[in-house]
This record gives structure tokens, C-alpha cells and sequence, in this order.
């Protein structure tokens, strides 16, 4: 696994657990709204669309990347259901850029 991966997956991992916890100090059933661990390009490969039941850990928004490879970019830190998707297809996004908005279950 290249270096750049292995950040990308680490990084990945630190914002899904932060997600979680965070999940605790906001009220019950409030969006939560998810964000990019990577910068890059968003695909339309298995784009996620309002109303899609989602569980935690499902890939949400894929990007390419500067290497041309198709990376998840923000997954499901929570079980819930998509409320608003804040990209699309060509859209540019930056690590932190708010991508998805999720009701939780």
C-alpha cells in the first residue's frame, strides 16, 4: 500500500471515530453532516443520493485523486438516512469540505 494510501485509510479511520463520539453531544435525530478526508475530484461511482438508507462505514462520495485512483472520500459515520448530498459529479473538494448531511437512526 503506498504511503499516501495509508494516510488517506488513517485518516479515513480518525474521522469515522470522531463522527461516532461526536455523535453523542448533538440532539437526537439532528443531521449530521460529513466531511472529506481527501481532496480530488467527486465520481459518480456509487454517489450517494438524498433519501439512501446508509450504515456506518458505507462509502458515500468517491473522488480520483492526483494518481487517477477512484477513493472513498467520506463514509457513513453513523446508521441513518441521507438528507442533503452537498456535491456532485466533477465537483473539487478539499479535506473538510462538508459533503453529505445524514439523519441518523
Amino acid at each position: 500500500m503506498g504511503r499516501w494510501r495509508q494516510i488517506a485509510v488513517a485518516s479515513l479511520v480518525v474521522i469515522i471515530l470522531a463522527g461516532s463520539l461526536g455523535a453523542v453531544g448533538r440532539a437526537q435525530n439532528a443531521p449530521l453532516v460529513v466531511r472529506s478526508v481527501l481532496s480530488g475530484q467527486v465520481i459518480a461511482l456509487r454517489l450517494a443520493t438524498t433519501g439512501q438508507a446508509v450504515k456506518h462505514g458505507d462509502p458515500l462520495v468517491f473522488v480520483q485523486t492526483s494518481t487517477g485512483g477512484a477513493v472513498p472520500a467520506a463514509v457513513a459515520p453513523v446508521d441513518g438516512q441521507v438528507v442533503q448530498v452537498m456535491v456532485g459529479p466533477g465537483d473539487f473538494v478539499h479535506i473538510g469540505d462538508a459533503v453529505v448531511a445524514i439523519a441518523p437512526h
